[in-house]
């Protein structure tokens, strides 16, 4: 599932620029906001000073008025704050209009965030070169000028002989594959996840010698990556030690996200090697995040085997945030564990926060147990910011609880009147207006 984020607009104003353009600008983000879509290209991240003018059609069914913006009084307008709800499934995590020269504006920023669950997803960072390109398979494009180019027409029509027969498509694509081959890293990235979708195991010995020998480091790390998808067993050896050994972090990563995909149990196996591994701590935090994302408890006896054998603080706080994704008793018995008995405050911090992760009824009443039995403040004001933004009525009891007790410090009854404010709850409005009259 991709994370849910809050996007900002922050638009500058400038005395008498065009009220079309700012029209223009909040009627993309209305059309965002209802439901519209952006046929517009969305990976791609347009020059700052670039004028954009994105083609946008509105769902039919949403009826939008927009015959009222011209005459919108929008002269003391500075900041536009777009909040974007939870039942959206993406989300933009960043976006300023950015209002320059002459009033041309331009999306400055924008960067999709996507959770880790590679099995999910359609598309792989991995597959992103320099200039912002995803392969064409299912990816993002990357140029609005794509389609121009000579490479993919040659793509589509090497899928259409895949679709009509494999035999003849692994011939093409493993001839544009040889050494010395004149096409482009394109062509030859889209050949290697053709292999790798329509070939299978037949595709496995070309894609491996690409992946060891190919001069181009771009088409390299293509190739690795696209083996996890193979599900052949006789691959795992290789990826092991590309990820265990490779001096270049893009073919590590690469690897790595190839073991994410393949679905054998001796993934885990090398998952749980890499993890605890000397390499460096992104790597081995790939490493676990992908344990996190597969099924099953050989997942959850991984994570405990991880978190007990090494001592590393993001290691472990990585561990951690795994167990909080699983919906294991295990997991959620092993944050407890910690929460209440590390030694470590910054570890108990990161428990508290993954017992409110996991959410429910349960999740709070160890919350609300754990509140009255720490003696560390500081934990305590981790616990009340974990349950701060539940509507549950024992919550609410809880925060009244504090923000009426003279002795509470200060700033954590501060804090449980700031959660209190979001409450419509009768009950909470006469409590803070009594507040006020002490």
């Amino acid at each position: 599932m991709f994370e849910i984020k809050t996007m900002k607009n922050k638009a500058n104003n400038h005395n008498g620029f065009p009220r079309r353009i700012l029209s223009l600008a909040i009627l993309v983000a209305l059309t965002i906001l209802a439901g519209g879509l952006i046929r517009e290209s969305a990976a791609q991240e347009p020059s700052p000073r670039v004028k954009v003018e994105p083609r946008v059609e509105v769902d039919p069914r949403i009826k939008i008025d927009l015959s009222s913006l011209d005459n919108l009084d929008l002269s003391s307008v500075n900041n536009l704050d777009l909040s974007f709800v939870d039942k959206m499934n993406f989300s933009l995590d960043k976006m300023d209009l950015l209002f320059i020269d002459k009033m041309n504006f331009s999306l400055d920023k924008m960067d999709f965030k996507y959770d880790s669950s590679f099995d999910k997803m359609g598309f792989s960072l991995l597959d992103k070169d320099k200039s912002g390109k995803l392969d064409k398979l299912g990816k993002v494009s990357g140029s609005s000028q794509a389609d121009d180019d000579p490479c993919e027409f040659k793509i589509e029509v090497l899928q259409a002989l895949f679709r009509a027969d494999v035999q003849r498509g692994i011939a093409v694509a493993t001839d544009w594959l040889k050494p010395g081959s004149t096409q482009t890293v394109r062509c030859r990235q889209a050949a290697l996840s053709f292999l790798a979708h329509y070939g299978k195991n037949s595709a496995t010995p070309t894609i491996l010698s690409v992946a060891r020998n190919d001069a181009d480091m771009k088409v390299r790390t293509k190739a690795i990556s696209v083996l996890g998808s193979t599900n052949d067993e006789s691959v795992i050896d290789a990826l092991r030690d590309f990820a265990l050994n490779a001096q270049q972090t893009e073919i590590a990563e690469a690897a790595l996200y190839a073991l994410s995909q393949h679905t054998s149990p001796r993934a885990i196996t090398v998952l749980s090697e890499i993890a605890t591994s000397g390499r460096p701590i992104p790597l081995r935090k790939f490493a676990i995040s992908a344990i996190a994302n597969r099924p099953g408890e050989p997942a959850v006896d991984a994570l405990f085997k991880i978190y007990d054998a090494d001592q590393n603080l993001e290691v472990r706080k990585s561990t951690i945030s795994a167990f909080s994704r699983r919906r294991s008793e295990r997991a959620g018995a092993k944050l407890l564990e910690i929460a209440q008995g590390s030694d470590n405050v910054e570890l108990r911090k990161s428990a508290i926060g993954g017992i409110a992760r996991r959410g429910g009824e349960g999740s709070i009443d160890t919350l609300l147990r754990l509140y009255d039995s720490e003696k560390n403040e500081e934990l305590k004001d981790q616990i009340i910011n974990s349950l701060s933004g539940s509507n549950d009525q024992r919550v609410i009891l809880k925060l009244i609880e504090i923000a009426k007790n003279p002795q509470t410090p200060i700033e954590r009854r501060k804090r449980a009147v700031g959660a209190l404010s979001r409450s419509k709850d009768p009950a909470v409005l006469k409590f803070l207006e009594d507040l006020l009259k002490q």
